[in-house]
């Protein structure tokens, strides 16, 4: 799908994320991106809310490019780049847009570059920024699930659809969708707001690295529970007419911790995604000292019978 005359070290074929650590040896490390949330080891932490610039909520004229692996969205109007800025949930400054590109996968129940206790959704959403003065990258992620209808008329608020958010997404994909060979570009107005849809409230936070290489480490990642609701035939279309699939799957958590927002976890259905290494660490051994005391207590006591016995015996 790669137009012949550009070359790339790197793909999700040939040179895919299994051998992209040859070539990158960051792509190798312990910090690294995307990774399963096991919601049963995330660890409350409470964070500021964050904080969107004015320009969310208008409409902007983005540029939008196949770059060989995937489609990006970037905003060259360097004047009202201030537009985009976000701050808060304990980002350290301001941090300014960068660009904003999506993930998917081949079919339905594949695609987004995190994982949910083991579960993926068929596409996620990267919105990047950078923070000007200390270099530091951020990225906002966001699970994209889709629902199949079965006839156009069906509606749309029997599957939780936001009206205003699909509608915009499908202009997005309209155009999207026609930029098959790679450096193919559109420029169309979109609104940032709509495009995030209206759940930005829960979420995860833990650090990490970029998804593709070189893989830099070192990025805040924040993770929203609640994806964005799409048309099955829209991932489809995709899939057919650019890139049948583009991520990465997991990577080791290591010793890191993840965090969330808010309270109350929604747990696995699989007991095995609801047993943590740190909670292991920290619980099993009193319950094993615990068992270890009563049996040595009671093999004590019965040797000390035993004894009592073969005395009075003699």
């Amino acid at each position: 799908m790669i137009n012949g005359e550009h070359t790339h070290d790197w793909n999700y074929d040939e040179f895919g994320p299994d051998v992209w650590s040859e070539k990158y040896p960051t792509c190798g490390g312990q910090l690294q991106s995307p990774i399963n949330i096991l919601t049963a080891c995330t660890v409350h932490k409470n964070f500021t809310s964050f904080i969107f610039a004015s320009g969310y909520n208008e409409q902007h004229n983005f540029t939008l490019t196949n770059n060989g692996h995937t489609i990006i969205g970037t905003f060259n109007n360097e004047p009202k780049l201030s537009a985009f800025r976000v701050t808060g949930g304990d980002l350290n400054g301001i941090f300014e847009f960068v660009n904003f590109h999506l993930h998917w996968g081949e079919n339905h129940k594949s695609g987004s570059e995190h994982e949910v206790n083991g579960n993926q959704y068929p596409g996620e959403i990267h919105f990047v920024y950078r923070n000007s003065i200390t270099n530091q990258t951020a990225v906002l992620g966001i699970f994209m699930k889709s629902v199949f209808f079965n006839n156009e008329t069906e509606n749309y608020t029997t599957h939780s659809i936001n009206e205003d958010t699909r509608a915009e997404w499908q202009r997005f994909f309209n155009i999207a969708q026609n930029l098959e060979e790679e450096d193919d570009s559109a420029v169309m107005n979109l609104n940032f707001q709509l495009l995030m849809g209206g759940n930005l409230r829960d979420f995860w936070r833990y650090e990490g690295s970029l998804t593709t290489p070189p893989c830099t480490e070192g990025i805040i990642w924040t993770i929203f529970k609640e994806p964005i609701i799409f048309v099955e035939s829209e991932f489809k279309i995709f899939r057919q007419n650019i890139y049948f699939e583009d991520y990465r799957r997991p990577q080791p958590l290591y010793t890191r911790a993840i965090y969330r927002n808010f309270h109350n976890e929604t747990l696995s259905t699989v007991p095995d995604y609801n047993c943590c290494q740190g909670k292991a660490i920290n619980t099993v051994p009193n319950e094993l000292k615990s068992s270890s005391k009563t049996f040595f207590h009671s093999t004590y006591l019965i040797f000390f019978f035993v004894f009592i016995i073969s005395l009075k015996n003699k």
